[in-house]
């Protein structure tokens, strides 16, 4: 009689654990909060704009001469502004896969934010070419970037 009540006990459980693994996925999915996430991505490409901003002015300000290392400070703002822009971008990118009906301008808006995003690279990755190099190029990747970002940031209601 034990070993029956075991094995009832038993075959309640694994009911439970069933039931507690399949009943969410027979659920429809939630519909997301698209004003909320916009809201994200908007901050997220103005707080890129700033950043970058700061970013150019700081890089323009260095000297041409490679005997002063990078300001550690200036390396981890454009560390900073790269991951905004590229959580921007990949958000987006998913808004537009899970969207039902496909909203062409955000779209538009994810290509300037991925194009920004490839820009904003730059100062990040090509710390060691020579310093007049990294000065002309990141100025020059930064200011179309933040052109892009900043085309993206209109596009979006």
């Amino acid at each position: 009689m034990a070993t029956m009540i075991l094995w009832v006990i038993f075959a309640l459980m694994t009911a439970a654990a069933i039931f507690a693994v399949v009943w969410p996925l027979g659920r429809p999915p939630r519909a997301s909060a698209g004003g909320s996430d916009l809201a994200v991505y908007k901050d997220q490409l103005l707080k890129f704009t700033l950043l970058t901003k700061k970013n150019l002015r700081d890089i323009q300000a260095l000297p041409n001469d490679d005997s002063v290392p990078l300001d550690p400070q200036l390396r981890y703002n454009a560390t900073r502004a790269y991951q905004l822009i590229r959580a921007a971008q990949w958000g987006m990118g998913v808004a537009i896969q899970v969207q039902s009906y496909p909203d062409p301008i955000l779209g538009l808006a994810q290509k300037r934010a991925e194009e920004a995003w490839n820009l904003a690279r730059y100062p990040v990755d090509f710390t060691g070419v020579s310093r007049a190099e990294y000065i002309s190029m990141s100025v020059q990747n930064l200011s179309r970037s933040l052109r892009l970002a900043q085309q993206a940031l209109v596009m979006l209601p």
